[in-house]
C-alpha cells in the first residue's frame, strides 16, 4: 500500500496478580497492527477487520482517538487514515483497545517526525484509552508502548519505569469464551481492604518487580498471588477457581486474572509443563460448557514497532 506504514502493538496483561493498576508486561504471539498514512487533516478509519465488533467512529476508538492527540500534542494541521487489524478481540482481559492506542499514537508521531518522547507517546494512548474504559490507568498502554514489564508508579503526572523481562518465564493464556468490559469489572472493587490483605498484596507487587528487574524467575514463581481483587474479579469468570485448581495440579506456579479478565494465565518455566498446564486447563473449562482459546507465549521484550513490508520483526 502506497505511502502506508505498519505498526504492531502486542497483547498485555495488566495488574500481573497483585499489582493492580500499577504492573503490566507485553505479551508475544498476539496484537494489533494499524496501518497509517498521512492525509491533509482530520482522522478517517476506512478499514477494520476485527474479531469482535468495534467503533468505526473516529471520536470512539481508541486507534484515531490516540493518533489525534499525538497531532495535538505535536500542534501540527495534517491528520492521518487508518486501517485496523485486530488481533485482539474487546473485553479479553488482554489490553485490546490499549494495543490499538498504542499503534494509532506510534504511527502518528511517525509519519510526522518522531518528534514525542516515549512518556508522551503514553500519555497519548493513556488518554485515548481512558476514553472508552472509564479509567486512566497505563498498565496496559506503557508495557504495550515499551514491551517488558513496567511499573507505573502515578498516572497524574505520568511516571512509568520499565522494569525488565524474565527470559525463562512461560505464560499460558487461556480466554473462555465470556465477556467482561472494564467498565463493569471496576464497579465490583472493593471499596476499602483490609491492612492485612494491603500488605501481602505490596509485599507480593514489590517482589514481582524486584524479579523482572533481576531477570529471576524463582522471585516471580512465589508472588503471583493476589488476596484483593482476584476473589472478587474471579467471580465474574465462570469456572476460575477450578481451572486455578487443575493449572495448579498439572504444575503451574501460579495463576492470575489478565487485566480485568476473562483472560487468565498460569505461569511455568518449562516448555512440557506449559503443554500440559494449558491442555488442563482448556479441558476444564471445556467440562463447564465454556470455550476457550488458549496459547503458550513469553515476554514480548520490544513493545510497539514499525514492521517492514514482510510483517511481524
Amino acid at each position: 500500500m502506497r505511502g502506508w506504514i505498519q505498526v504492531y502493538s502486542p497483547a498485555t496483561i495488566g495488574n500481573i496478580g497483585p499489582g493492580f493498576d500499577v504492573l503490566g508486561m507485553a505479551v508475544k504471539g498476539l496484537g494489533d497492527i494499524v496501518y497509517a498514512r498521512r492525509r491533509p487533516s482530520g482522522i478517517r478509519i476506512v478499514e477494520i477487520r476485527s474479531p469482535t465488533p468495534i467503533p468505526s467512529d473516529p471520536a470512539k476508538n481508541t486507534a484515531a482517538i490516540a493518533a489525534a492527540n499525538v497531532l495535538r500534542f505535536l500542534n501540527v494541521r495534517g491528520g492521518l487514515e487508518l486501517r485496523i487489524h485486530k488481533g485482539l478481540p474487546a473485553g479479553s482481559g488482554l489490553g485490546s483497545s490499549a494495543a490499538s492506542a498504542a499503534a494509532g499514537a506510534f504511527a502518528a508521531n511517525w509519519l510526522y517526525g518522531r518528534q514525542l518522547s516515549t512518556e508522551q507517546l503514553i500519555l497519548a494512548a493513556t488518554q485515548a484509552e481512558a476514553e472508552v474504559s472509564g479509567g486512566f490507568f497505563a498498565d496496559n498502554t506503557a508495557p504495550a508502548l515499551l514491551g517488558g514489564a513496567t511499573l507505573t508508579r502515578c498516572c497524574v503526572p505520568l511516571d512509568v519505569t520499565r522494569i525488565g523481562i524474565i527470559r525463562r518465564l512461560k505464560i499460558i493464556l487461556v480466554t473462555p469464551a465470556i465477556t467482561v468490559l472494564t467498565r463493569d469489572a471496576r464497579k465490583i472493587l472493593p471499596e476499602t481492604v483490609p491492612m492485612r490483605a494491603f500488605v501481602f498484596n505490596m509485599a507480593n507487587t514489590a517482589l514481582i518487580t524486584a524479579a523482572f528487574a533481576k531477570n529471576d524467575y524463582s522471585l516471580f514463581a512465589r508472588s503471583l498471588n493476589d488476596v484483593v481483587i482476584e476473589p472478587v474479579r474471579s467471580k465474574l469468570i465462570r469456572g476460575y477457581d477450578q481451572v486455578k485448581e487443575s493449572a495448579l495440579k498439572a504444575g503451574a506456579d501460579g495463576m492470575a486474572i489478565s487485566g480485568a479478565g476473562p483472560s487468565v494465565f498460569a505461569i511455568t518455566d518449562n516448555m512440557a509443563k506449559a503443554r500440559v498446564i494449558e491442555q488442563q486447563m482448556v479441558l476444564t473449562f471445556n467440562s463447564l460448557g465454556i470455550s476457550s482459546k488458549s496459547w503458550i507465549t513469553t515476554v514480548d521484550p520490544h513493545g510497539t514497532r514499525l514492521l517492514d513490508d514482510g510483517g511481524l520483526q
